[in-house]
């Protein structure tokens, strides 16, 4: 029941309005014109007048509509959005004094302008279909907008609603006296959680001190954490707590987080077979609109890159999307990704909140989120307004607890079963290698070095198992330094935002195989950062030998790779120690290289390359054998290298860090964990 007590929590009465029309108080005959207008066209279902409200539109719409403050908690795609945006024009019509030319009724406030142009084309299209004359005003950053651009449009349009992010519609209030906010009815927040975990509470706290207390205000989220609830106590009078849950019958838990619409599944396999099985999962639903979430911006770029190459011939579309994507290529990614019929947006938790895309199958986590919270945002981008979705995340081994403490936190899932490729046995390493070194792909009877694909499901899966796809990555990383310096990025990036897991005890840094994630990132050296200092020496990772010349691994890209050119010939010239070092690197791995291209000419021709060397070549290798080993017992003795070092170093192994061809662990990696 609902409670004007803020600390009770309020659930829909059964005998709830069954229709928008049979509302108490009534809406207006435009309201209900425009709701009739902008319903029929996204309902699959016909009704004979108009569409029944949803749990949480008949909870919330009388409440703001009666003076009462609401703090809603309900499910991703449950229709929050409309139950404010009702609210917005039934105020603006009920008004009996019109506003002035500076003034607003609502304020619209979301964390990302992904959302908040998504909810001014809302507020847009009911406004148009109520006879509200002045279009409402969109204020959010990106390039080419500032805070005057926004009030020039303000002034020009007349708004009566102003729909923005924090720090744009901060920026407006505290600097500028052009919006009058005197007469302001309705105040909301959506995504109130995210408003405060993106670090907007300074920004939320200055602009409710501009506002009048003389208002209504509406706190909308689907997890009601304890900063949103200390917002509500701040911001909200006497509130109203609404609070939507779902019965779901398939479960033993009475009630769940996630849509009855919605089937949640996970699969546990090694994080080397994790972007196989994922590429053969994505192939299997290559007419289905599939979101893929991943960690961090670089994972986006480096993996999203890789999966366009190799799975481009196959894809209807794949997109990526992050935070770190200037505005104006965000806003086409997603129109893009709209209008396509089927294929695969790459993304960060910058798509998890309050987007609205029709007809997406599946949410696919390859990266389970930091904030716990997030999940249940990032799997409600299916299973919207009631249709049917399907979520699956990636875990390995150590992190297979992950599913019991979804479970605990009203999260059905189960694992992933029937004739999924994905599910399928990987090939052995034999059959891994044939034909896929440097990146060869197998169709037919011709092999080619080329990483595009013909047939994109012989590339997956062969003889009913997946093939390990590694080897093509790795070629595309020897082919194009973009590739190489971004997979060190998305590795240094992963594991700073693995440290910040908030279920810590479940996703341990200690537990976590850096030398198999470096593998997996097709890493050729390890980067030099702190997290590896310790544990180089114990890593199970094999990386490139001394005939790869990392120095030489150009970029496709002209320019910028004669911008490189530049830089490292201004470095080599200089000189000091890392000159040194990337100059005798390079004599080495050209000198092995030729060794090598030696080989293959005598066995060419026929001679016996093995043939046992001579008895003084022999003794000059021991004496070079035992030279080295005396110089390294020196710098042991005088504490210079460690016990491990000495023995690796003994073994042949490289100097720790893969020498001087990687980046530095002080360089910027823009490693946005949640964006």
């Amino acid at each position: 029941m609902q409670s004007e007590k803020p600390t009770d929590a309020a659930e829909p009465t059964s005998d709830a309005p069954p229709s928008f029309d049979t509302m108490t108080p009534p809406l207006s005959s435009s309201s209900l014109a425009s709701i009739g207008v902008v319903l029929s066209q996204t309902m699959t279902d016909k009704y004979p007048s108009l569409p029944p409200p949803t749990p949480v539109q008949s909870a919330s719409i009388p409440l703001l509509l009666t003076n009462k403050d609401v703090a809603v908690q309900a499910l991703t795609g449950s229709g929050k959005t409309l139950a404010y945006v009702i609210p917005t024009i039934e105020l603006i019509l009920r008004r009996t004094t019109p506003l002035k030319s500076s003034q607003i009724s609502s304020l619209i406030i979301t964390p990302t302008r992904e959302l908040a142009s998504q909810v001014h084309s809302i507020v847009k299209v009911f406004a148009d279909g109520s006879g509200i004359v002045n279009e409402p005003i969109l204020c959010i950053g990106g390039e080419g907008t500032t805070a005057k651009t926004d009030l020039e449009k303000f002034g020009m349009f007349k708004s009566d609603v102003m729909v923005g992010t924090p720090g744009r519609v901060h920026d407006i209030l505290t600097r500028y006296s052009t919006v009058d906010v005197r007469e302001l009815d309705l105040l909301v927040l959506d995504e109130a959680d995210t408003l405060l975990s993106m670090g907007f509470e300074v920004q939320v706290s200055g602009i409710l001190k501009r506002l009048p207390q003389m208002r209504r205000t509406g706190l909308f989220s689907a997890t009601m954490t304890r900063g949103v609830k200390e917002l509500s106590r701040a911001g909200l009078r006497n509130p109203v707590f609404v609070n939507v849950n779902v019965q779901n019958e398939n479960s033993k838990e009475k009630t769940s987080n996630t849509p009855s619409s919605l089937t949640n599944y996970y699969v546990v396999c090694p994080m080397l077979e994790k972007l196989s099985r994922l590429s053969a999962f994505l192939l299997d639903h290559a007419d289905e609109k599939v979101i893929v979430f991943f960690l961090t911006c670089t994972a986006v770029d480096f993996f999203g890159n890789a999966i366009k190459e190799i799975l481009g011939g196959k894809m209807n579309y794949v997109e990526a999307l992050h935070g770190k994507m200037n505005q104006k290529r965000r806003e086409n990614c997603l129109k893009r990704y709209k209008e396509s019929g089927g294929g695969a947006l790459l993304c960060t938790d910058v798509a998890a909140r309050g987007l609205d895309v029709d007809d997406i199958s599946w949410v696919v986590q390859f990266d389970a989120p930091v904030d716990p919270s997030s999940f249940v945002h990032r799997v409600g981008r299916a299973a919207r307004a009631g249709k049917v979705g399907k979520s699956l995340v990636f875990l390995s081994n150590e992190e297979e607890a992950y599913v019991d403490f979804l479970k605990l936190r009203k999260v059905p899932i189960e694992e992933l079963s029937g004739e999924e490729q994905c599910l399928l046995d990987m090939m052995d390493e034999a059959g891994t290698e044939a034909g896929m070194e440097a990146g060869a792909i197998d169709d037919g009877d011709e092999t080619t070095t080329s990483t595009k694909t013909v047939t994109a499901t012989k590339t997956i899966t062969k003889e009913n198992k997946i093939r390990n796809i590694l080897p093509m990555v790795k070629a595309l990383v020897l082919s194009d330094r973009d590739y190489l310096e971004k997979g060190t990025k998305a590795f240094t990036s992963f594991i700073r935002a693995y440290k910040e897991h908030q279920c810590s005890f479940i996703f341990r840094f200690a537990s976590l195989d850096l030398g198999e994630l470096a593998t997996a990132f097709c890493l050729l050296r390890l980067p030099k950062m702190p997290e590896l200092k310790d544990s180089h020496s114990e890593l199970s990772f094999k990386a490139a030998g001394p005939e790869v010349n990392i120095h030489g691994i150009k970029f496709k890209d002209k320019h910028r790779e004669k911008a490189r050119q530049a830089r490292l010939a201004t470095e080599l010239a200089a000189g000091g120690k890392n000159a040194k070092q990337v100059k005798a690197e390079i004599k080495k791995a050209e000198k092995l290289q030729k060794q090598k291209k030696y080989i293959e000419d005598q066995k060419a021709k026929g001679r016996n390359v093995n043939k046992k060397r001579g008895k003084n070549a022999q003794i000059h290798d021991e004496w070079d054998e035992l030279a080295k080993e005396e110089r390294l017992h020196k710098k042991l003795r005088k504490g210079k290298i460690t016990k491990e070092e000495y023995k690796r170093l003994m073994r042949g192994d490289e100097k720790k860090g893969g020498g001087g061809g990687e980046l530095d662990s002080d360089e910027d990696f823009d490693d946005d964990l949640s964006m």
